[in-house]
């Protein structure tokens, strides 16, 4: 009986919580890159707090590290695009992300990075 006492107390409890706290963590990354102000993976490196993880669909570039980058990790089965605007569209210039030790420079600013898995 006091099992079940407590199972209904917590339940409503649960109940009484705002939906907010409920709902689902945010997507998980499914890979890193980090990426630099310099063309040639140089100079400033954006990857501080998370800022190289990647989720999927696309992931918008909004501070100063544009010019290239270096993939870290990417989960198994999943592509890695380069796209040289934020919508990860364009059919102008892009890149696939293939090599872990390869610095990938588009010649534009990286405006965004698309995660397909």
């Amino acid at each position: 009986m006091y099992a079940l006492t407590i199972i209904v107390a917590t339940l409503g409890l649960a109940m009484a919580a705002p939906a907010e706290v409920l709902n689902a963590r945010q997507a998980v990354s499914v890979a890193s890159v980090d990426r630099s102000a310099g063309s040639v993976c140089t100079g400033t490196i954006c990857n501080i707090a998370g800022s190289g993880d990647l989720y999927p669909g696309c992931n918008a570039i909004t501070d100063q590290c544009t010019a290239s980058l270096r993939l870290n990790y990417a989960n198994a089965g999943c592509k890695v695009t380069i796209w040289t605007n934020s919508a990860c569209n364009s059919v102008n210039q892009f890149a696939n992300v293939t090599s872990l030790s390869e610095c990938y420079a588009l010649g534009h600013p990286i405006k965004g990075i698309s995660v397909t898995c």
